[in-house]
């Protein structure tokens, strides 16, 4: 596969995982990300308007093998933010 077909095939990828997180947790630009270890996943639990995504649904995401990992992206508000 040459480079170019490769670059092709992850930004299209990166394209249909972008449409399908949109499509779950709506169109709004956020604010902050985070990006949490399994240690600190239970800020998460803190967010109001919650919106869960598991990973395996989100095309191209890999799912984590590490125990205790959620393994979802959640969206929400947290301290106003």
């Amino acid at each position: 596969m040459s480079t170019a077909t490769h670059s092709a095939g992850g930004r299209q990828a990166a394209a249909n995982a972008a449409v399908t997180i949109r499509n779950r947790i709506g169109t709004e630009r956020p604010v902050v990300g985070l990006v949490l270890g399994s240690g600190l996943a239970g800020i998460a639990d803190r967010f109001e308007d919650l919106r869960r995504l598991e990973y395996s649904d989100i095309p191209g995401f890999p799912v984590p093998t590490v125990v205790g990992h959620p393994g979802a992206l959640v969206a929400g508000t947290l301290a106003g933010r």
